[in-house]
């Protein structure tokens, strides 16, 4: 049963508008849980507020609403691994691989580069994914089925394309909203050697959407709105298990250079948010 709209066996990876199939090998990571030092996501303001408590093996979450930069972040992270050599890859649940491609080339910061080069996969879910959620809505039995065929492939496709950091974008589409699946979906993909992240809109709860994906993510960032007016954003670290680290906001924009400092960026007026409409007088 095909869970991705991919081939490698299962699994078809989106790389300069055709169908390339890598096998590297194994993951050179030893599955061990070492910190990595403090150059996560390549921005500063960031790196300094998680410090040294990112580690191989475990799942951390972006939580935030529509807007806030969530993909742009996860962007970022896995553009500064490909920088270091460390391959990528993200699945995309919610938005069409050619308009992802097309997004994330605008930014100047060199997505489409390692994009070309085959640093960074991209994988879409196929509409089978919704389907056998559907089945399992009706049949609960099914979910441990579901969870080690989703599971399994996305570990045989990490494996062989020696990829070291790992996107979900969003996380949602392949949640249902029950604990006990939630927390063995999540585990599932805390892959041995490998950061993965996931992102997640928020409903439930200030972070997630169902409220519970939080309680299994070994660390959170949030993501929030400060002023619609000027597009400014902040980025709050509310959660890192095996670490220090600063929860100080870090407030920022997002520009063709990806996310900036607020600080570093020109002051203007954002269309976000602001009027469209302006009395005469102001225009005369």
């Amino acid at each position: 049963m095909l869970l991705f709209d991919v081939t490698w066996d299962t699994l078809n990876i989106f790389n300069n508008n055709r169908y390339i199939i890598t096998m590297e090998g194994d993951n050179s990571a030893d599955g061990s849980s070492s910190l990595l030092g403090n150059s996560i996501f390549g921005i500063e303001g960031i790196d300094n507020r998680i410090g040294n408590s990112i580690k191989k093996g475990n799942l951390y979450m972006i939580g935030g609403k529509t807007g806030v930069g969530k993909t742009t972040t996860s962007l970022h992270f896995l553009v500064n691994g490909a920088k270091k050599g460390e391959k990528g890859a993200i699945i995309l649940t919610d938005t069409r691989p050619t308009e992802f491609i097309s997004n994330s080339s605008s930014f100047s910061f060199g997505f489409e580069t390692y994009y070309k080069g085959r640093m960074i996969e991209i994988l879409e879910l196929s509409e089978q994914i919704m389907e056998m959620k559907y089945e399992i809505l009706s049949n609960r039995k099914e979910e441990n089925k579901f969870i080690a065929e989703i599971t399994t492939e996305i570990r045989e496709f990490v494996k062989a394309n020696n990829v070291s950091r790992f996107v979900i974008d969003p996380v949602t589409p392949m949640l249902i909203g029950e604990d006990d699946f939630i927390n063995a979906m999540m585990n599932a993909f805390a892959i041995p050697g490998v950061i993965t992240l996931v992102t997640s809109n928020v409903r439930a709860s200030e972070v997630s959407f169902f409220g519970i994906e939080e309680y299994y993510s070994s660390g959170i960032i949030k993501l929030e709105f400060a002023d619609a007016t000027y597009g400014t954003r902040t980025m709050s670290i509310i959660k890192m298990r095996g670490g220090s680290y600063d929860p100080a906001p870090f407030n920022y924009i997002i520009t063709n250079d990806g996310i900036v400092p607020a600080e570093e960026a020109p002051v203007s007026p954002s269309s976000i948010g602001s009027s469209i409409l302006r009395p005469i007088r102001d225009i005369v």
